[in-house]
């Protein structure tokens, strides 16, 4: 008897352990990486160059338009990650709004491609040489179907637009624009 209750303590205590590393294993952060390839639409002209170990893809900015960045998103972490969106506490840059982005399951070390959706506005409230980055973007995440989370992401490449001249920000006055 003494034999069967000890017998029953070890296999409680390993399936707790068990259960225990497995909770643990679902609520570690995801480990998500974005890369390319990468497609841009929602601007008239867009050129990618090299600035120290810095990749920059310039968007030419189009008032009142939406851009759409396309690019791979890497899931790194043991679990299956399903993107729900944008994190809604970020804040967004100067030019930018952060519209969304596409929400799809990614397998456990397995890449999937999203679309990040930037809305462009403010040049009104910009000197014409000023100009705004999108490098990082906080992802919404969900893994094992309860656990969810917010993972930064740094982009494959930091999105830059410039505040046009006046005659392309069809709202600015000859006020409104700081002199610069």
């Amino acid at each position: 008897m003494r034999a069967l209750r000890s017998a029953l303590v070890v296999v409680a205590v390993l399936a707790l352990m068990a259960g225990g590393a497995t909770v643990a294993l679902a609520r570690s952060t995801p480990d998500l990486v974005a890369g390319g390839p990468v497609s841009v639409t929602g601007t008239e002209a867009s050129a990618v160059f090299q600035v120290a170990d810095r990749t920059v893809r310039q968007v030419r900015y189009a008032d009142g338009g939406t851009l759409r960045y396309t690019f791979r998103l890497d899931n790194d972490s043991r679990l299956p990650v399903t993107v729900l969106g944008l994190d809604e506490e970020q804040a967004d840059p100067r030019l930018f709004g952060l519209a969304g982005l596409t929400r799809r399951s990614i397998g456990a070390g397995e890449s999937g491609e999203v679309t990040l959706s930037l809305t462009m506005g403010g040049c009104e409230t910009l000197s014409s040489r000023a100009g705004s980055f999108v490098t990082t973007i906080a992802v919404r995440t969900r893994q094992a179907g309860l656990f969810d989370d917010v993972v930064e992401v740094a982009l494959p490449e930091e999105i830059h637009t410039g505040s046009p001249r006046e005659a392309f920000c069809p709202n600015s006055t000859a006020t409104s624009r700081p002199p610069g």
